[in-house]
């Protein structure tokens, strides 16, 4: 298998890193410490920068170092704000093009009587989001979600949003989802969705308020 170029190596690592909080949200970081973890020269971390400046990960101040983006409230009303405005649609316009087996495979999950562990949760939790997204096929509505996923998934390990309180109501607003996407009523599932990601959206900027 051939090596991927260096420049791609340097900006998966970075963005890793701060993705996971490795380097914490409104944080300066500079070139030297991010090439004590990349190999290679200065060209690949410096390529690296100008990608993740692109994708509002960092901002890039001349002489002064490089700002991880910090985790700020209004950023997170407009994320989820995007999200209300697509998920619902994506569950009552594609929600059909998802398999029988698809929703069975979530029922078996959502319904279990104890509460998931956190990593767990989260990982289906994303899978269940995504995959009416991608059901509606649309390369720029999908793109843009990705965006959306990497910011969010980074204010969550931030906040530590374990509490679980919402893990429970969570649980519950994912199950009303999938028992109307079960029937078929994708009227209903798209009101259950937006219900869902509104509770989420209150629940990240509390969290966020005691984080700060």
């Amino acid at each position: 298998m051939t090596e991927k170029p260096l420049k791609y190596q340097a900006y998966a690592i970075i963005r890793q890193k701060i993705i996971n909080c490795e380097y914490a949200p409104g944080a300066f970081i500079t070139e030297n410490l991010l090439q004590e973890t990349v190999p290679g020269s200065r060209t690949p971390v410096r390529d690296a920068i100008g990608r993740l400046e692109q994708e509002n990960l960092v901002t890039i101040y001349p002489k002064k170092g490089i700002l991880v983006a910090p985790v700020l409230p209004k950023d997170i009303s407009s994320l989820f704000q995007l999200r209300m405005m697509w998920e619902p649609y994506a569950v009552q316009k594609y929600g059909n093009m998802l398999s029988c087996d698809f929703y069975m495979s979530f029922y078996d999950y959502f319904f279990q009587e104890s509460l998931w562990d956190n990593s767990r949760h989260y990982q289906k939790d994303d899978e269940f989001h995504t995959a009416f997204i991608e059901a509606t096929n649309n390369p720029y509505i999908i793109r843009i979600y990705e965006q959306i996923h990497v910011h969010l998934h980074r204010s969550r390990i931030w906040v530590g949003n374990t509490d679980a309180v919402r893990l429970a109501a969570s649980q519950k607003e994912h199950q009303q989802i999938l028992m109307a996407c079960i029937k078929k009523d994708w009227d209903q599932a798209a009101e259950k969705m937006q219900e869902h990601l509104a509770s989420a959206r209150m629940s990240t900027l509390t969290e966020l308020a005691m984080k700060m």
